[in-house]
């Protein structure tokens, strides 16, 4: 307390044209020093936040890859269940065509006859 008394005490001596700007400069220091404090907690933010930004990124774009991958699978799952089912319906369980046995089945009753 004896300091704030001092400088009551010290400040009814004081003439108002020294205790004003005083003042005055005392509250612009003050703010600048919580605007200097925003901007370095502003600074440690950005330094945090941009591994975090590269980190998700990066996952991003792994997802994308991975994504196109498997659209390409599915592609190629599709095209080769189609290729497939033609196949089947052209040849037999031997891999011969259906019309080729089916003329030598043809042959072979004929010839038996």
């Amino acid at each position: 307390m004896a300091i704030s008394n001092n400088r009551i005490v010290r400040d009814n001596f004081l003439s108002s044209d020294v205790t004003r700007p005083r003042a005055r400069n005392e509250e612009t220091a003050q703010r600048l020093a919580l605007v200097a404090v925003r901007k370095w907690e502003s600074a440690l933010t950005g330094l945090i936040a941009l591994p975090a930004a590269a980190a998700l990124t990066t996952a991003a774009t792994a997802m994308f890859a991975a994504s196109l991958l498997e659209r390409a699978f599915e592609m190629l799952e599709g095209t080769v269940a189609d290729v497939g089912r033609r196949v089947s319906d052209e040849y037999d369980a031997h891999g011969e065509p259906r019309d080729v046995r089916d003329w030598r089945h043809d042959e072979k009753n004929e010839a038996r006859a």
